[in-house]
Order: C-alpha cells, then sequence, then structure tokens
C-alpha cells in the first residue's frame, strides 16, 4: 500500500498498543458521516477533503466498517465532480488541488480491491487529469512562482500532490514516473537548502502547516523507494527542537513569529510522533502525548489554520511508534540559540508557569537562504525568494509567563507597518517599504533600482555579534543597521539583550548615524500600560510588570491602540484575521545623530532597584549586581562597545564585553 506498505503490523495493535490512536482516527471518520459536502465547488478552500478521503480511506481499512467506505466514496465523487480545485486564486495548481490530489491518490490505492471497474476508471482519469495540469504549471513557471520557491510551503505541499498521484498511477501511465522524478529532483534540492539547525523563517505556524509536509514527502520516498532524509536532513533531525523551544509556557500555544493566523495553530502531533520514531526522541513522545491528552480540544476549536489539527489523525496513526518512551523536558538546557535565524529561546523552568522569552536578529528568510538564494539566481536565474511570512522583525522579543503572554505580535498580516512590532525606528521608519505584503523583498526591489549593480545582499540584513549564555545568565546582541533606508545613513541600530533566568530582563538599544532623527523603541503588549511615577506598570494575572526606560537624550511617550485586519486565504476573502496591540513607544524629543536607550523590565514583588547615572545601567535583584554601560561608537567595527558588570553577592565580578 502506498504510503504505508504493509497493513499488517498496524492491525495487530490495533486493540493493543497502537489503541488510542485508532481510536482518534475513528473518530475522525465518525466526523465525516454528518459532513454536508457542496455539489458545487464552493468558494472557499477544499483542502479538508482530500485528508478526508485519506482518513477514511485508512479507517475503513482497519475497521471493514462500509460506512467508511461509503464516506469515502461520497467525498471521492464530490471531488470527481468538480470540473476545477480550488477556488479565486492559482485555481487546479495550488494548495486545494494538491491536497485532493494527496488524498484522492492515497484513497484509490488503498480501496482499490473495493471499487468498481467503472469507478476505479474515473478515479484514474481525474488523478491523471489534475497530476497533469500541476505538473503542465510547475513546468511553464519554473524559474519563479512556487515551482522553485523551495523554502516555501507551497512548493512542499504541491510537490507531495503531484509525487503521490505518480505512485498512485506507476505502471499504469507513462507519465508517472515523471512525477516521481520530477519531486525527487524537487525534494533533493529543498532538504539540501534547508537550515541544519531546523528553524522556519516562517514562524511556528507555518511550520506547523507546510512543515508538516516535509515529513509526509521524506516518509512516502522511504516507504516507495527506500531514501531516507530522516538519516541525511539535518534539518528534520533538529526542528523539532526549533518547535519546542518556541512554546510559549505552558505548552498549549507558540511564540508567534511572523504570518500566524492565531497562537493555538501550532501542534502537529504527527510530526512529534514521526520525530520520535525515526530518532528515538523520547521529548518528541512526550509532547505529542500532551497534546492528544490535553490540548486537542483547545486548538481544534481555537485554530484558524485549516483544515487543522483533527484531520491529521492518519499521520498520528501510522507515525506513532508504541516502543518510544517519554523523556522528561528537564534533561533539556533552558537556553537554545538557533543561528540561521539569529533566535535565542529562553525559559526559566521547564514546567508549566515558566517565564518564556525569544529574540531574533537575522538575514530576511535566514542566513542560509539568503546566502543560497542569491547564488542560485545569479547562476541559474532561479528567483526562489518567497518572504511575505516572515515579518520585518529583527530584534523583536515575545515574553510570555505560563499562559498568559506580555507582548503582541501583528498575527497574519498582508500590510505591515514598521510599528507592528517590537523592533527600533528611525523617524517611524524599519525598511525601504511598508504597508505591503512582502517587506523585505519589496524593499531589496526598491534598494537595487536606486543602487543598480552595487546593490551588496551581503550588506542587507542583520546579524547576532554575540551570544553568551552561562548558567542563567544570558547575553546577547544583534546589529540591523543595513536594513534601514540608505538616505537615513544609519552607522548603527543595534540592541543588547541581558536577563539572569528571566527574573528580569535589560535592553541597551544603540542608534547612531550621521544624520540627525528621531529614534524610537517599541513596546506592543497584550495589557493595556498604567503610567506610574517613573515608568509603567502592565497588569498581569502571573504577576505584573515594570516598565522603565532611560535615555542618553529627552524622550516623550506616545500611547495608542493598533487594529491588524487581515485576510487569511484569497480562497476565502469573508475569513479574516484580527489583533489588537496596544503600543507604547519611548521617541527622542528632538532630532540626535547618537542616542541610547536602557529599557528595564522587573517583575512586582521581586524588589529590584533600578537607576542609571552617567550613561550606566545599574539594577540590583536577589543579591546580585548588573552594570550595563555603552560606550562611545567605534567606526572601525562598526558598532559601539557595550560593558556588563555581574557580581554575585558581593563576590568577585565578572566581565563581559559586548
Amino acid at each position: 500500500m502506498i504510503f504505508i506498505g504493509d497493513l499488517k503490523p498496524y492491525c495487530l495493535q490495533l486493540d493493543t498498543s497502537r489503541a488510542m490512536q485508532y481510536k482518534r482516527l475513528l473518530e475522525q471518520a465518525d466526523r465525516y458521516k454528518q459532513m454536508e459536502l457542496p455539489l458545487e465547488h464552493p468558494k472557499e478552500s477544499t483542502t479538508y477533503m482530500g485528508i478526508a478521503i485519506a482518513n477514511l480511506a485508512l479507517a475503513y481499512r482497519l475497521s471493514g466498517s462500509e460506512q467508511y467506505l461509503q464516506d469515502a466514496k461520497r467525498f471521492m465523487n464530490t471531488v470527481l465532480s468538480y470540473e476545477k480545485w480550488g477556488n479565486a486564486h492559482l485555481v487546479n495548481v495550488d494548495l486545494s488541488a494538491s491536497w485532493i490530489l494527496f488524498g484522492l491518490s492515497l484513497g484509490y490505492d488503498w480501496l482499490k480491491p473495493y471499487l468498481s471497474e467503472e469507478e476505479k476508471q474515473r478515479i484514474f482519469c481525474k488523478i491523471r487529469h489534475h497530476a497533469k495540469v500541476m505538473f503542465d504549471y510547475r513546468r511553464d513557471t519554473y524559474g519563479s512562482g512556487w515551482s522553485t520557491n523551495f523554502y516555501q510551503n507551497h512548493n512542499w505541499i504541491n510537490m507531495t500532490g503531484l509525487a503521490a498521484a505518480g505512485y498512485a498511477m506507476q505502471g499504469q501511465a507513462e507519465e508517472a514516473d515523471t512525477y516521481i522524478k520530477g519531486a525527487k529532483e524537487d525534494f533533493a534540492r529543498v532538504f539540501d537548502l534547508m537550515a541544519e539547525d531546523g528553524s522556519n523563517y516562517e514562524g511556528v505556524t507555518y511550520w506547523r502547516y507546510g512543515g508538516m509536509w516535509l515529513f509526509v514527502y521524506a516518509h512516502l520516498l522511504k516507504v516507495q523507494e527506500g531514501i531516507d532524509y530522516f538519516q541525511s536532513s539535518p534539518y528534520l533531525k533538529n526542528t523539532f527542537y526549533y518547535r519546542l523551544y518556541q512554546c510559549n509556557g505552558d505548552f498549549t500555544r507558540q511564540m508567534n513569529y511572523g504570518d500566524c493566523h492565531d497562537r493555538y495553530s501550532s501542534h502537529p502531533v504527527c510530526v512529534y510522533y514521526k520525530v520520535a520514531a525515526e530518532y528515538r526522541n523520547g521529548h518528541a513522545q512526550k509532547l505529542g502525548n500532551m497534546v492528544v491528552k490535553e490540548f486537542l480540544a483547545q486548538e481544534a476549536a481555537n485554530s484558524k489554520v485549516k483544515p487543522g489539527i483533527l484531520p491529521e489523525a492518519i499521520f498520528e496513526f501510522l507515525w506513532y511508534d508504541p516502543s518510544v518512551e517519554e523523556r522528561e523536558f528537564d534533561d533539556l538546557p533552558l537556553a537554545r540559540y538557533f543561528e540561521d535565524l539569529g533566535l535565542l529561546a529562553l525559559r526559566s523552568s521547564w514546567q508549566r508557569d515558566a517565564r518564556v522569552f525569544s529574540i531574533k536578529c537575522g538575514a530576511p528568510g535566514g542566513a542560509k537562504q539568503w546566502r543560497e538564494g542569491w547564488k542560485i539566481l545569479q547562476d541559474e536565474g532561479i528567483d526562489l525568494f518567497s518572504l511575505s511570512h516572515h515579518h520585518p522583525d529583527n530584534l523583536s522579543y515575545i515574553f510570555a509567563s505560563g499562559g498568559e503572554y506580555f507582548t503582541c505580535e501583528d498575527g497574519y498580516n498582508r500590510n505591515l507597518m514598521p510599528d507592528n512590532h517590537n523592533v527600533l525606528l528611525v523617524d517611524g521608519r524599519y525598511t525601504d517599504a511598508q504597508d505591503v505584503n512582502d517587506v523585505y523583498m519589496t524593499s531589496v526591489e526598491q534598494r537595487q533600482k536606486e543602487e543598480g549593480k552595487d546593490f551588496s545582499p551581503e550588506s542587507y540584513g542583520g546579524f547576532v555579534s554575540c551570544v553568551k549564555v552561562e548558567g542563567n545568565l544570558a547575553v546577547y546582541r544583534g546589529e540591523t543597521a543595513g536594513v534601514y533606508p540608505r538616505h537615513m545613513q544609519m552607522q548603527e541600530v543595534s540592541r543588547v539583550l541581558v536577563t539572569d533566568g528571566l527574573g528580569f530582563w535589560l535592553f541597551a538599544d544603540i542608534f547612531n548615524s550621521q544624520k540627525s532623527h528621531i529614534y524610537s523603541v517599541i513596546c506592543n503588549t497584550d495589557p493595556l500600560p498604567c503610567p506610574q511615577e517613573k515608568g509603567y506598570r502592565y497588569p498581569m494575572e502571573t504577576g505584573d510588570i515594570r516598565y522603565q526606560v532611560f535615555s542618553s537624550a529627552p524622550t516623550e511617550t506616545r500611547q495608542y491602540e493598533q487594529q491588524v485586519v487581515s485576510v487569511m486565504t484569497t480562497q476565502e476573502q469573508d475569513k479574516l484575521c484580527r489583533t489588537c496591540i496596544h503600543t507604547l513607544s519611548t521617541d527622542s524629543q528632538t532630532p540626535q545623530t547618537s542616542q541610547v536607550f536602557f529599557e528595564c523590565f522587573t517583575f512586582a514583588g521581586s524588589e529590584a532597584k533600578v537607576c542609571c547615572q552617567q550613561g550606566m545601567l545599574h539594577l540590583e535583584w536577589n543579591g546580585n549586581v548588573y552594570k550595563l554601560t555603552v560606550g562611545e561608537y567605534d567606526a572601525g567595527v562598526g558598532r559601539s562597545p557595550v560593558r556588563l558588570q555581574v557580581t554575585r553577592d558581593g563576590a568577585e565580578t565578572a566581565e563581559y564585553s559586548l
């Protein structure tokens, strides 16, 4: 059986070690019985129809229940009756078509013994027709669009659908091997290009939606041909930890960088189980079981990403390995750095009430994509960049405590504005372009028009100049001056983070330019800030946060609300993602060439004492003293020297040059 191989070993575990996954599969199959299917293709995504066919076909093969066979045929007949697959945008050649092509191909293969000759012929002809349409589109557009967006979810999903069709038609249609070969060549490039550390520039929501299909294809290829990307791909091996370290404190939701329809769309249990099975990874097994037993209904009810977590039952059943024992997270470090994105993730503990913090700064799409993408464009003329899901968020940070969020990201956004993230602004700007979907690449296009052949991709974007983690002490410094419009003549825009076990955190935000500007530090949050005599207080159920800003030049503050409203998919224009952001902006009172802001976040009841004198931020907390000093800008290295002194319980002082 395609995608499965021998079904017998699974059948032997239905009442024992695979009982929980089998129950999930049948519950999902039962949901389809009451689902009404439109006679005409609806004005919405139909991805759910493809995965429904696969769920029902597997449920029938395992249980023998005639109801599941009839429901599988009902879904099959529905998609067979539609002349086109998809609505509004890239009809027949994008996600709805590929999900259906995948599910119909598996259903056709698995149910062949139970279909009439007429039924088999109708299904085969439909698969053959749509596979050809998909293949022809890819061939005709090769070099642009999803055909060569090797880092983008549309490429992965569409090519997996085409591959499944090829395997389903193998031996019956001469073009089947062409589709299989095309997918193998495509994914050979994809897996070679993915970041070795497992990070994903599109953020956790698209990691769980599109990134799941990297596992689907790798599994398909392993079963069909014995080619094993699970052993050869560092990305597949490491990417679970990218996801784990982007969990919020209580693990229910995620640190929502990039286009995130909501904070709940985050848990593909099937991927956790596959990681557990392929790498004997007990941490992945633990998280998978945790989600199934505790979070499944919560995510299904709140996630805006469709088809969603419930229809993934088929993959959960097939990928679960009962022999892998759970492993507690406590044996993992509380900090992990993902170099490709410049992403530092921190936790105060692995308990459900943990404080969690992330900060990032890097090249658009990640360092490897930025480097390899420009090389491929130069050598082959292939434009693989599609960065609309990567928000302009260098030096932005996210903080959550337990299940409560302090900072607020903009969610799914097609019209990105500079102050949508907790970034550093110059005259209210961050990138060349704004109020567009793909901010980075639109900005690059503007920069190329201005500079011509002088444009240097290496000078655009950001990078991390320092990461130090010693025990609970974490220090991080990111630089992103190259992103700001050239006419601003920014020499330095950097942020230094200092925290000790997330008992507090400090920023030194450093601006240097050849021209005078108004500089701004943005604090976007879920709770409303309450003014105090010194700074602001943010009421939090998990402990109020006190926010103070000190500056080398006079400042003023602005407080306002942002409403971000965006259409999540062009197939469903009436479905919107809405995010409310409470913004506090601290701005220069008058234009400056250079300015340093110290931002200090402390917690109610922690008795932290903070002051700033002669350019030094002084903080006392938990018997320790922290002194942060910023020196004069050094043109030779392109940044200002920063020194941190830490004295613990009156003992010898440790010094760090950043």
